[in-house]
């Protein structure tokens, strides 16, 4: 889990269930890369020795296992009053979609094309740092404004 605002996470060892603590800049990322992606997968390195008290031990390095793409699709449905909807990606997948997401701070509308990254949370596709298109306008590839 990752706290885009306060620039932290939270990612855990599998081999033994433990949450590490990172801070964006142990975060390593191919440049033009966002940051963490829910549930994408990471390597970690951290000395458990650095836990204090009731505090995670912090993360010396955390790295990618693989290069994350960018997908494109279209809003399917968006609540602005609970601030969540659906994105059908071109991958002919349904993407859960939170306004947290959104970059810029703007809301999608029904039909808006988006470009997005693929997370999962638990097993449910989550649609990761979204940047959302015109309304209606087809391929987002082809839109000059992005």
């Amino acid at each position: 889990m990752f706290n885009v605002t306060g620039l932290y996470g939270f990612c855990g060892d599998l081999d033994g269930g433990v949450r590490v603590f990172f801070h964006a800049g142990s975060f390593e990322r191919e440049q033009g890369t966002p940051l963490p992606i829910v549930g994408e997968g990471v390597e970690v390195e951290y000395d458990p020795n650095s836990a204090t008290g009731h505090q995670a031990p912090r993360a010396d390095r955390v790295v990618r296992v693989n290069t994350p793409v960018s997908l494109h699709g279209h809003v399917v449905s968006f609540s602005r009053k609970s601030g969540w909807g659906f994105i059908r990606g071109d991958d002919e997948r349904t993407y859960y979609l939170h306004r947290s997401e959104v970059e810029g701070g703007g809301l999608p509308l029904r039909e808006q094309v988006v470009t997005f990254y693929a997370g999962h949370k638990g097993n449910k596709p989550r649609a990761c740092y979204v940047r959302l298109g015109r309304v209606g306008a087809g391929d987002p590839r082809h839109d000059k404004n992005r």
